[in-house]
């Protein structure tokens, strides 16, 4: 039942992990940033940092945070092991690590904080300060320190006294601003009583105000600007008695705004810098022609001033959403690596990364490397019930087992279960053993194979990529959204595929006969399927559709024909099905538990994972 065919093969994996959160801890998702986790739990990023034991802000997805506790103990050089960190004392509020009392006899690493009646931790404002260096230094932000202070506008005096811990509360009716304390040192003109700073490529009317310890509004309204949009060259009266007055022909010519340049960082997101800077991440992404909010550390970002208009992205086609699906594409001739790279609006060092390259010069013409890419994809419909289901049937006087599975679940991945890390020829395992290897939720024997090498019959994609190509002529193809179909190979026998060839898809698997086409049985197969035990009767496995969303498995010991098996499917409700590796390769397993076993080993299985929150693919 097994025919030897040429094949070429690439090695994948796939991998499911499945990480039980601990009480006090949270798992990280898809999105999470330790600034966006410090935020939802009311914690500093500093205190999740310390907590775990990280020495930046860079986390990955499914890895497991500490939110109480102690710090996570680090080895101190033979320098310092004299010195002692400070833990912070048992309370029911939450404060930054930095905020915390000294206990102990062990000498505080900063300066003593000050408590007030309540035994909130307070601060008393001092010439120059902000709200935003003092957020910084107590590794908080400017909202928390407004909301903990009832403040409803940037304005701070010297001797002000602010909470940093306790109850937040609401802000009071607006008072009248005080100007803030000059420091005694600028770097800027000045005249006999007026000091002035002309604007710099890269400076916001908010860089300013923090680097000349004053506000935003006080210098608008110094200036006379109704807006926050200023112009390099342009001059700003950073302390007076009176406003300036706009000219004639400033109100004639406003000042066009002028972009910043900004190198990411390690921890960055869009949305943080977007913050940081005071614009919205559509305006980033707009001014950097950036599809998707994919960005790599030493990527340069021209960061839009503020006011400046956002040109939207393209609206989606109706009935569809944006998803993240990762593909394999050529480097074109005459492309270099950051030409490639910017192609899909990344960096050349995060296409290296990606690939697990050595250096950015393998990137050159010629190569097929994995790029992300955000595509519009069908919104799926609301499930028709639970994502994987079994029963035992009795369907024409033929005991069977049937798995059926609703792919209308986002988190549902059907795909080929291999016996190694990677296709290895002459590597086979029993439907037992892939299963307590893989951990899926159900799983089949696969297709056709050679007898000694395990060598696949026909054309496999995993994880969108082509693993094994073949004579099959029919195929279960799928798509990273979960959408599935039976497709004809369309090429002629023994013609090797293209780069176009199962494009789109995540996961092809090629078997037959096709056995059920448009809810008939067949009755006439393919002039390949030529060897006649094949035909005979004999234990069966087969996979149908039906619906582009609804996937059945089914097998049986019973010895039953081809035609018989199509019968089955078709009453069991497939529009199309095809026919798997039958005799001694049939098998099926369900929830971990093997409902038939295959008495021989088999080339792969097809696996239902639920739950999966990997990438997705596309060919």
């Amino acid at each position: 039942m097994r025919r030897p065919f040429l094949l070429i093969s690439l090695t994948l994996t796939l991998c499911a992990a499945h990480v039980q959160a601990a009480p006090a801890s949270v798992t990280v998702h898809k999105g999470d940033t330790l600034y966006s986790l410090s935020r939802q739990h009311r914690l500093s990023v500093q205190q999740l940092r310390d907590l775990n034991g990280l020495k930046d802000n860079t986390i990955q997805v499914g890895q497991v945070l500490k939110l109480t506790g102690s710090p996570a103990v680090k080895p101190a050089p033979a320098s310092t092991q004299a010195k002692q960190s400070v833990r912070p004392p048992a309370a029911v509020k939450k404060i930054p690590a930095t905020l915390a009392k000294p206990t102990g006899t062990t000498p505080p690493t900063r300066p003593a904080l000050k408590y007030n009646a309540q035994g909130d931790v307070i601060y008393t404002v001092k010439s120059g300060d902000t709200l935003g260096n003092i957020a910084e230094r107590h590794h908080t932000s400017i909202r928390y320190l407004k909301a903990m202070n009832g403040l409803t506008g940037d304005t701070l005096m010297a001797g002000q006294t602010l909470r940093l811990t306790g109850t937040p509360v609401r802000p009071k009716a607006a008072v009248q601003p005080v100007k803030p304390v000059q420091t005694a040192k600028t770097t800027v003109k000045s005249g006999s009583a007026e000091k002035w700073y002309t604007v710099r490529s890269g400076d916001t009317l908010g860089k300013i105000a923090e680097r000349h310890a004053t506000t935003v509004k006080h210098l608008q309204a110094l200036n006379g600007l109704s807006t926050t949009v200023i112009a390099v060259g342009q001059k700003l009266k950073l302390s007076g008695n009176a406003p300036a007055r706009v000219t004639a022909t400033a109100a004639k010519k406003p000042a066009a705004p002028q972009p910043a340049r900004y190198t990411v960082k390690s921890g960055d997101t869009l949305g943080r810098i977007a913050s940081r800077y005071g614009v919205s991440v559509a305006a980033i992404q707009a001014s950097n022609h950036l599809k998707s909010d994919v960005i790599a550390v030493g990527q340069r970002l021209s960061i839009p001033a503020r006011g400046t208009p956002t040109r939207q992205p393209p609206a989606l086609p109706p009935g569809t959403e944006a998803r993240l699906v990762y593909t394999y594409e050529r480097v074109k001739p005459g492309e270099t690596p950051s030409s490639f790279a910017a192609r899909f609006n990344i960096d050349a060092g995060q296409v290296r990364r990606l690939n697990a390259l050595s250096t950015i010069h393998q990137i050159m013409p010629g190569a097929k490397l994995l790029v992300p890419r955000r595509l519009a994809v069908p919104v799926p419909p609301a499930p028709h019930a639970q994502a994987v289901r079994y029963r035992s049937a009795d369907v024409q006087g033929v005991k069977v087992q049937v798995v059926q599975v609703d792919l209308r679940h986002r988190n549902v991945l059907v795909a080929p279960v291999l016996p190694t890390r990677g296709l290895n020829f002459g590597t086979g395992a029993t439907v037992r053993t892939l299963t307590a290897t893989s951990g899926a939720r159900a799983l089949v024997n696969g297709s056709y194979f050679h007898p000694h090498t395990y060598a696949p019959a026909g054309d496999i994609v995993m994880q969108g990529r082509l693993l094994t190509w073949g004579r099959i002529p029919a195929a279960l193809a799928i798509t990273p959204d979960n959408r599935a179909s039976i497709q004809n190979t369309g090429r002629a026998f023994f013609s090797r595929p293209g780069d176009t060839t199962w494009a789109g898809m995540e996961t092809v698997i090629a078997t037959g006969p096709r056995i059920v086409a448009g809810g008939s049985v067949t009755s006439t197969f393919s002039s390949i399927f030529r060897d006649p035990a094949v035909f005979g009767a004999a234990a069966r496995s087969a996979i149908g559709l039906s619906s582009t969303r609804d996937l059945l498995m089914v097998s049986t010991h019973a010895k039953v024909s081809v035609t018989q098996m199509g019968r089955i499917m078709a009453t069991l409700g497939a529009r199309d099905a095809l026919l798997l590796d039958g005799g001694s390769s049939a098998g099926i397993s369900w929830n971990g538990s093997v409902l038939l076993d295959s008495v021989r080993k088999v080339s792969y299985g097809i696996g239902v994972f639920t739950n999966y929150t990997g990438r997705r693919y596309a060919r």
